[in-house]
């Protein structure tokens, strides 16, 4: 069993890591454009755009990953037995949204009785706004 099970970030080291991403992205686009340097205003919108999405993606993975992986300190129970479930490790899942792909992270139960029997928390809920997405 993984000696490390919550994974939160503080605040402030959320928004290191994000500062920290942001910086790189700027560093590569500074490379592009070195590379790129008669390229149109449209050509660097366009290459800007993939690296914010990307971006977001990092910034969205640490909003929700940096608070919580869905471990928790009291184990789930098993549906087919009741039994307490036991932690496995955490689990990725991608996700992709209108302002890039994130990666979320969650803990991942299983339990040891009950084969196939698995607990994977889908984290807080979520929505999509209605109507035009332009």
């Amino acid at each position: 069993m993984p000696r490390r099970k919550s994974r939160t970030m503080s605040r402030e080291q959320r928004r290191a890591a994000f500062l920290e991403s942001a910086a790189r992205m700027f560093n590569q686009m500074e490379e592009w454009y070195d590379e790129h340097p008669d390229a149109t205003f449209g050509e660097i919108e366009v290459q800007a755009r993939e690296y914010r999405l990307k971006l977001m993606g990092e910034a969205f993975a640490l909003l929700i990953n940096g608070r919580t992986e869905g471990y928790q300190l009291e184990a789930p129970t098993c549906v087919q037995c009741g039994q307490a479930m036991e932690f496995v490790d955490y689990r990725p899942r991608t996700v992709g949204g209108l302002e890039g792909d994130t990666t979320l992270s969650r803990a991942y139960y299983v339990c040891p009785r009950c084969k196939g029997e698995t607990f994977f928390p889908p984290g807080p809920s979520t929505s999509t706004p209605e109507g035009s997405l332009e």
